[in-house]
């Protein structure tokens, strides 16, 4: 009796507590989301936040910043701060103070003069024939992190996405060129490996991508046990991490050997040398198209989800297949060892004279019966 009071004491107390805290986080919560709607209400104010962390911005006042663009006329001359928010800021007069843009540019103009400071904050500062008497500077919008209103346009996200996608594609045909000079052997051994042996590649490519943070810990931790070890630290992770990466980018390139052989109508036993470059261009190019489609219908809803999806999977599944026979070829220098076969029975010579009888077909032959002694006649 006394130890179920207790654990029902212990249940009111866990309740009472789970209570309390769950009580504290929704007031967090909901304070939490009650910023983030002032500051999307006003974000120009969170643009302000943003400047001020960074360590070459300037408090600027909040009346001082318009909205769009904003030109000074060469007849103006303005006293303080000129700003804009997502605007260019043109000066054709004379601004007294700074004139600073966020999230566009500053352009001086012929005739115009700013005494203080030019400023762009993701942008750049513009020196079309007006002068600065101070400094002309320009900060990276990641430097002062994200500017609340500084979202991608549809077409802007799209041409950024289609710009990776070229990008990467370029690296790895660079990455292609070096290997195909390189280690060539070690490449179709590799992609050999994949041929005969694909779901075996695939469970050891996806064991070694889960085993590989374990396997970086461990590693770690072993060095630091001594004095030299801990020294060696920072050599054996950036060692293990271009180890990972090349195995991850050797693999990748012979699965595109793969698609590009496929694609080409060639197995590469035909000739010799074959012209392995083109065939890794073209299996590259296939995971291109399916990038630029996927960045191409970024916003065409379900079609671009799934187009998305779609490339991730065959990048990923390429990617795994690779790992795991560059693991079990270790790097092309060897041959993958496959499962032992059973060889077939040998026949013997005593039955050696006996034919299998099919089941339509010629008869078994018979045994043949040895001609008699002429003692035996």
């Amino acid at each position: 009796m006394r130890a179920a009071a207790s654990v029902r004491r212990a249940l009111r107390l866990a309740l009472v507590l789970g209570l309390g805290l769950g009580t504290t986080a929704t007031h967090e919560l909901s304070a939490q989301t009650k910023a983030d709607s002032a500051a999307s209400r006003d974000p120009i104010t969170a643009a302000l936040d943003s400047l001020h962390r960074d360590a070459n911005g300037m408090a600027l006042d909040r009346a001082s910043i318009s909205a769009g663009a904003r030109t000074i006329e060469s007849a103006q001359r303005l006293t303080g701060d000129v700003a804009t928010w997502h605007g260019p800021l043109e000066v054709r007069g004379t601004v007294d103070g700074n004139a600073v843009a966020i999230g566009s540019d500053v352009v001086v103009l012929p005739g115009g003069r700013v005494l203080g400071d030019a400023l762009s904050v993701g942008g750049q500062v513009r020196m079309a024939g007006g002068t600065v008497d101070g400094e002309t500077r320009t900060i990276n919008a990641f430097s002062v992190g994200p500017i609340a209103g500084a979202r991608l346009t549809p077409a802007q996200a799209t041409r950024r996405a289609l710009s990776l996608a070229v990008a990467c594609f370029l690296i790895l045909v660079a990455m292609a060129l070096a290997v195909a000079i390189g280690a060539r052997t070690h490449l179709e051994t590799i992609a050999s490996t994949i041929r005969t042996d694909f779901w075996r590649s695939f469970l050891v490519g996806l064991l070694g991508e889960v085993a590989a943070l374990p396997l970086f810990l461990l590693s770690m931790v072993a060095l630091a046990i001594t004095v030299v070890g801990i020294l060696l630290i920072p050599f054996a992770a950036v060692a293990y991490a271009l180890a990972v990466l090349g195995a991850l980018d050797l693999g990748f390139l012979a699965m595109s050997l793969i698609g590009g052989d496929a694609l080409l109508r060639d197995e590469g036993s035909a000739r010799d040398p074959r012209p392995i470059v083109t065939h890794l261009i073209a299996g590259l190019s296939v995971f291109l198209v399916l990038w630029l489609l996927a960045g191409g219908a970024a916003y065409m809803g379900l079609a671009g989800s799934v187009l998305r999806l779609l490339a991730f999977l065959s990048t990923w599944i390429a990617a795994t297949v690779g790992l795991g026979a560059t693991i079990l070829t270790r790097a092309g220098t060897r041959t993958a060892i496959s499962p032992p076969r059973v060889a077939p029975p040998t026949i013997t010579e005593e039955y050696a004279w006996q034919t299998p009888t099919p089941v339509s077909g010629v008869a078994a032959a018979r045994r043949p019966t040895p001609a008699p002694r002429p003692s035996e006649r």
